[in-house]
């Protein structure tokens, strides 16, 4: 009897450790295949938000260690002018403009001079304090 319930236990064991795995595996697809969609319609509507909050540096691949300090800039002055009626969607947009200008600022991390990764800093915090302060609005 005690060997019987021994090889019960293992193959209940097997089982629930193979249903995990599937499962992991399914949410996995989906999470990837739902991420991969969302991209897809985010790049188009991202291109908007960049043009509508850095104006003329909307082209985030063209900026240079001389001018992406201006970037920042142009980005908090229009989030500060628009920010006051954003859905959370709208939130997220403005992070992924802001994500995007970010990654660009490490490319140029070692050109940049002192005052201007200060400056970057100070405007990034600003941000992240407008974001934090529509939150507890709602």
């Amino acid at each position: 009897m005690k060997n019987t319930n021994k090889k019960y236990a293992k193959l209940m064991l097997a089982g629930a450790l193979s249903f995990s795995f599937v499962a992991e595996a399914t949410n996995y697809t989906l999470t990837e295949n739902s991420t991969h969609i969302t991209e897809i319609v985010s790049q188009a509507s991202t291109k908007k938000w960049e043009k509508q909050l850095l104006g003329p540096y909307h082209k985030i691949n063209t900026l240079t260690a001389a001018n992406v300090r201006e970037a920042y800039t142009a980005f908090l002055t229009n989030v500060r002018a628009q920010h006051n009626n954003w859905t959370d969607t709208e939130w997220d947009h403005a992070k992924a403009v802001l994500d995007k200008l970010d990654y660009k600022k490490n490319t140029l991390e070692s050109q940049l001079k002192l005052d201007d990764k200060g400056k970057i800093k100070m405007l990034q915090a600003e941000f992240r304090a407008l974001e934090t302060g529509d939150d507890i609005k709602d």
